[in-house]
């Protein structure tokens, strides 16, 4: 099977789906992380060299680059685009900050005006102006440590960056699809290689410090999987999708987590699994093409939620603990999508109507005279 414009309809396709099982998967590895205290590792990573929400997180930001590059070229417009994607992340982002820090206030030791300072002011203004995420909130601890109250929200940032990078390329030329080929995908691909060079990363260390090599190595893995989605949107229609060339990507993920690590097989395994599961599975029906995406909610509430549900079972197994989690997450993501997020994306959607009629209509005179 290979993806046509018709499959990219989401009424054609069970990307809904696919959405709401990553974010399921971040749930798991998150509750196995609250359970044992072993941070960036589930049952899963000895075997598969990273946890679950490892794959997850590469996943949503594979299927962000292929959809999001789409949208951008049929708005053609930096403002228009920016506006978009502000309204898909901020308002449900904004409920969920705001409303977690209200129920903190419930928790905390602080007094008064008091919660409000410190950690709290980061975790209000550094999630809210989409640039730099908290994650702890004043007074609240977990034995003598802060608690980490939700730590999904460090993506967002990174989200929003890929964004910025793919404005500042339709404002220099370099976001057509001839561009992206000839030029900026090479170049993600030159950058994505060079990392794994140990004299460049050396070099990098010794000049720049650790933290910009952390920096540049998350870019190198979230950018990479952004650039290879929308590689994957240009070249469409010439990917054949196999649920065999699937499962042989897999085993080479396997082995070269065992025995010798290639960089970014996971990363394209990731993507290559994720088309699947949205096109190649759809070909004998699609399960989820009229679902409401609730997968957004999901990601943005299922921290805290594991957390309190945590706090009030103490020593419950992580798996019981991510059911607990999902059931009671899903009712927070259906309301954000019906009351907060669909109505953005739908009054962004009635602001632009009105512009391109009177562009149709300004074309049409340009053309009689």
């Amino acid at each position: 099977m290979v993806v046509d414009d018709r499959h990219l309809a989401p009424q054609q396709n069970n990307l809904t789906l696919v959405r709401l099982i990553l974010a399921s998967a971040v749930i798991w590895t998150h509750c196995f992380w609250r359970v044992t205290g072993y941070g960036e590792v589930d049952e899963l990573t000895p075997l598969l060299g990273a946890p679950v929400s490892r794959f997850a997180v590469d996943g949503f930001f594979f299927l962000s680059g292929m959809l999001v590059y789409s949208s951008l070229l049929r708005r053609g417009s930096a403002v228009d685009f920016g506006i978009a994607r502000l309204a898909r992340l901020w308002p449900g982002l904004f409920v969920s900050v705001v409303a977690t820090v209200i129920v903190g206030a419930f928790a905390t030791e602080a007094r008064g005006i008091a919660y409000l300072h410190g950690p709290t002011a980061r975790f209000l203004l550094g999630n809210l102006s989409l640039t730099a995420p908290g994650y702890d909130l004043t007074g609240i601890r977990c034995s003598a440590d802060p608690c980490t109250i939700n730590g999904s929200l460090w993506t967002i940032t990174w989200e929003v960056r890929c964004y910025i990078a793919l404005i500042a390329l339709l404002l220099t030329g370099l976001a057509s699809p001839g561009a992206m080929k000839r030029i900026v995908l090479p170049a993600s691909l030159v950058f994505a290689v060079a990392m794994h060079l140990p004299f460049v990363t050396a070099a990098i260390q010794r000049h720049g410090g650790h933290g910009l090599i952390w920096h540049l190595s998350l870019w190198d893995r979230l950018w990479s999987m952004f650039a290879l989605g929308i590689a994957a949107h240009l070249w469409r229609e010439r990917i054949l999708l196999s649920w065999w060339i699937c499962a042989a990507l897999l085993a080479a993920t396997i082995l070269s987590a065992q025995f010798l690590p290639i960089p970014h097989l996971r990363g394209v395994f990731t993507g290559y699994a994720v088309l699947c599961g949205g096109f190649l599975s759809a070909r004998r029906g699609v399960i989820s093409g009229e679902w409401p995406d609730y997968s957004y909610g999901m990601y943005i509430y299922a921290f805290p939620v594991m957390m309190a549900v945590a706090a009030l079972i103490p020593g419950t197994h992580h798996a019981p603990l991510a059911a607990m989690t999902f059931l009671a997450t899903l009712p927070l993501a259906a309301l954000s999508w019906h009351w907060v997020e669909k109505p953005a994306l739908d009054l962004v959607r009635r602001r632009r109507r009105p512009a391109q009629r009177l562009m149709s209509r300004n074309s049409e005179r340009s053309t009689a005279r």
